[in-house]
């Protein structure tokens, strides 16, 4: 009768060391995947299109994987998160602002924070926060003539970009339902001036002018793109930047002046699968 005790003792004690071997080698909960990360990155719509709403990916406007100093970089960006944001109002994780990029950049739907895809796009922004922060670039913040900046568009733009705004293959959408959502940082003047100014063309950057990329981002900001729903809750404090496009609820209500209005598309996808906590 004492047998089978002694029996399931060795058993046990045999077993042991394989279920710690099992545990040491299966991968830890909730790690990313940077490499993964990367490439969702750099193929948005073709790796998740049901969060997609237009053509764009990441990496066409963090340029060089994020990793160009002129160019919204990456670069230690992680190691600034969480922290507050005017333009939500409240203190924004690391995945709630690939989030907000995903909504309104890529005029997407959100993904799960806690899902498998944004743990492997954090996963590759962590590859890059020990990287130091470039210096900024001196910011374009200048008013532009929109008729100028059809001429400059047709002569220094349209030929990567298209006549039309809408891409090419080598070149993405600049407006339209395939370009970024109206309640993108790309969006905004002074913005989208300085990308150009230091970014464009692509073969040969910094040959505009403050003056003519200013010009040409009035006349690119005066095309139709997405709508953005929800875009007048943004800046709750009533404190929008001068160059946002779109009238917000608490400037309004502050008596703030109010930017004209833009020409909007209907919305290809909602932004929003998670509950915001505004």
């Amino acid at each position: 009768m004492r047998v089978l005790p002694l029996f399931r003792s060795v058993v046990l004690v045999l077993a042991a060391p394989l279920a710690v071997g099992c545990i040491e080698r299966a991968p830890a909960p909730h790690t990313g995947s940077a490499e993964r990360g990367l490439a969702l990155m750099t193929a948005f719509r073709d790796s998740l299109p049901a969060n997609s709403g237009n053509a764009l990916r990441c990496t066409s406007c963090h340029l060089d994987n994020g990793t160009r100093p002129s160019a919204m970089s990456w670069l230690g960006t992680a190691a600034r998160y969480p922290r507050y944001r005017a333009r939500p109002g409240y203190d924004e994780t690391l995945a709630r602002r690939v989030n907000e990029c995903i909504a309104r950049s890529l005029a997407g739907r959100m993904l799960p924070e806690d899902g498998q895809e944004m743990r492997d796009m954090v996963a590759y922004l962590e590859t890059l926060r020990a990287r130091p922060r470039p210096a900024p670039v001196d910011s374009v913040k200048l008013v532009g003539v929109v008729a100028r900046g059809e001429d400059g568009y047709a002569g220094q733009c349209a030929r990567c970009h298209g006549a039309n705004g809408a891409g090419m293959p080598l070149a993405p959408a600049v407006w339209g339902s395939d370009s970024y959502a109206v309640g993108a940082g790309m969006a905004r003047q002074f913005t989208l001036a300085t990308f150009l100014r230091h970014n464009m063309p692509f073969d040969h950057a910094v040959i505009l002018t403050p003056q003519e990329a200013a010009d040409i981002a009035a006349f690119v900001l005066s095309q139709p793109r997405q709508d953005h729903p929800g875009k007048e809750r943004d800046w709750p404090k009533g404190d929008p930047p001068v160059d946002v496009a779109y009238t917000t609820a608490a400037a309004a209500a502050a008596g703030k002046p109010l930017p004209p209005d833009r020409p909007l598309l209907a919305r290809r996808v909602l932004p929003d699968s998670l509950i915001s906590p505004r």
